[in-house]
């Protein structure tokens, strides 16, 4: 049988001249006609791994070389795997925001674990205190009233980055859940450790931050 899928183009069903003739012989067979220009397999194809995450058309550094030449191409690794439950990556960055709809705690189905803020002056922080086992983040900003004081004298004012949230949700996001972004793998845990505050921070809390986690 046979059906047209455009002028000189068939798609045909054959049955084999002997039970068991290898595929190669039968199109070798095929080819051989001279009224076959060319004869290839009607494969089967499998759609790569698209999450279903209304967001993910804009992160263009996932998909595709040919649509950015500096992309990972996520999607055809994620047809051979999309991570693993055991996997616990650390975040050294900012802190989160634990209430993130796409990435939430590790406790109700979310990719959080419990961290650590390595962050040692408060004023850096920003949250009141030094060091402790809360790596939320409450915002980075520095106002021109900062810039007055020795702390950030050196710095420019700006707004909160959330950098932390930002780089943990390319991490990690929740991804296939109609909602949000895709992360860059489906499973495991991220490890939310605050290692920079207002301006920046410093070698001594990165370096401290890096030793606690490994």
């Amino acid at each position: 049988s046979s059906r047209e899928l455009l002028p000189g183009l068939q798609v045909m069903e054959f049955t084999p001249a002997t039970s068991g003739e290898p595929l190669a012989v039968s199109l070798a067979r095929l080819r051989a006609d001279p009224d076959v220009q060319y004869a290839e397999v009607d494969a089967r194809r499998h759609a790569h791994a698209q999450p279903a995450d209304p967001l993910f058309a804009g992160q263009w550094y996932l998909q595709a070389a040919a649509n950015a030449p500096s992309a990972v191409n996520a999607q055809a690794a994620w047809d051979l795997a999309n991570g693993g439950n055991g996997i616990v990556i650390a975040d050294l960055d900012t802190g989160i925001r634990y209430d993130h709809p796409d990435l939430q705690r590790a406790l109700v189905g979310g990719r959080l674990l419990p961290g650590y803020d390595f962050v040692s002056v408060a004023a850096v922080a920003n949250d009141g205190d030094g060091r402790d086992d809360d790596p939320s983040d409450p915002g980075d900003w520095v106002t021109s009233a900062d810039l007055a004081t020795p702390t950030f004298k050196d710095c420019t004012a700006e707004n909160s980055s959330w950098h932390g949230t930002r780089t943990a949700g390319i991490i990690a996001a929740r991804a296939n859940n109609n909602a949000g972004i895709a992360g860059t793998t489906w499973r495991g845990f991220i490890l939310p450790v605050r290692v920079l505050g207002k301006c920046g921070g410093f070698d001594s809390d990165i370096i401290a931050a890096m030793l606690w986690s490994a």
